[in-house]
């Protein structure tokens, strides 16, 4: 709570500096609810800076639906590089890579 109050008033005292930063909250709710023109210019607006690598997200992992617990775990423990990403059609990662401990299927003969 501290980490996120410190966030807020540095924004807030940006504005004071020379050439300083400004900051807007933008709540994707409550603009496409109130505004959907302009919640809508503002989409496509993003998707183009995405498409032409303007803007660069920053994706720690994408992670399957069946995965969303630990995902939530993980966002709370903190220290993610990036956000966290739900793909509905992205397998479990259980499923996805075998597990490191299984052993092989056929052991490895040695050539002569």
């Amino acid at each position: 709570m501290r980490t996120i109050l410190m966030s807020i008033a540095r924004m807030y005292l940006w504005r004071f500096l020379p050439g300083g930063k400004h900051a807007r909250f933008y709540s994707i709710n409550a603009m496409r609810a109130r505004h959907p023109v302009w919640f809508r210019e503002d989409l496509e607006r993003l998707f183009a800076l995405l498409a032409t690598g303007a803007i660069r997200p920053r994706v720690a992992e994408r992670i399957s639906f069946d995965e969303v617990a630990e995902a939530h775990r993980r966002l709370e423990a903190g220290g993610l590089e990036g956000k966290l990403v739900l793909c509905p059609d992205l397998p479990s990662r259980r499923d996805r890579v075998p597990s490191q401990r299984e052993p092989r299927s056929t052991p490895v003969q040695p050539t002569p």
